[in-house]
């Protein structure tokens, strides 16, 4: 079993539990209207066959080539709730993606950071369980022990699935670039320029979840 696989079952579980332990009041919306709320969010993958692309240093048919593969996200974030289920929100984060290149004998490591602003909205389908669309744009600056150092912009649209475990907290899971764009090819995404990618694949690939917290 994968990363991807054992993130997937734990968060069904997950699911299974809370949802047999109902919340004592209903709410409309995600949250009350103009509240602030602050988040975290974490990626994790490891070994994946396509984490060295990054730096076209390797191509698909050198998978082979390389071991111990991680790549690792954290981003925090600050939300305000413009309506129940449209909030606009400012992120900033890091990430580590490390690799040992067998054919070379070298380890490539990168280091990345982000920040910027996005627009998200929730669309509710129980009054627990909801998915929401966001919008937003990143500064990028990575850095590499084998590359110049470079900073790029991307654009993106992701989706979520959103579950409300408590009247005032959320965990929810992240389905990455459905639509993105990036001003540079050499990014901590390994894309480039417009595209749309199959978002499900892309949280396999490299699974994203957070937990969203309503300040009083």
């Amino acid at each position: 079993m994968n990363c991807g696989s054992l993130f997937l079952l734990i968060w069904a579980s997950l699911i299974f539990l809370i949802n047999i332990v109902p919340l004592q009041a209903q709410y409309q919306g995600v949250v009350g209207k103009h509240k602030w709320l602050v988040e975290g969010q974490v990626g994790l993958s490891y070994s994946w066959a396509d984490l060295a692309i990054v730096d076209n240093s390797l191509t698909l048919e050198q998978e082979a080539t390389f071991e111990n593969a991680i790549k690792v996200q954290l981003l925090l974030g600050v939300n305000y709730s413009l309506t129940t289920n449209l909030f606009a929100g400012v992120s900033a984060g890091f990430g580590y993606l490390s690799f040992d290149n067998e054919a070379s004998g070298t380890t490539n490591r990168f280091t990345h950071f982000e920040i910027g602003p996005y627009l998200r909205h929730y669309l509710n389908i129980t009054s627990i369980f909801s998915v929401f669309i966001e919008i937003g744009v990143n500064q990028n600056f990575i850095d590499s022990n084998q590359n110049a150092s470079n900073s790029y912009v991307n654009a993106y649209t992701d989706l979520g699935l959103n579950l409300k475990v408590k009247p005032n907290m959320c965990l929810y899971l992240r389905l990455p670039n459905l639509i993105y764009y990036y001003s540079d090819d050499f990014n901590f995404e390994n894309r480039d320029s417009f595209g749309v990618s199959n978002p499900l694949k892309n949280f396999i690939d490299f699974p994203i979840f957070g937990v969203l917290y309503q300040l009083d």
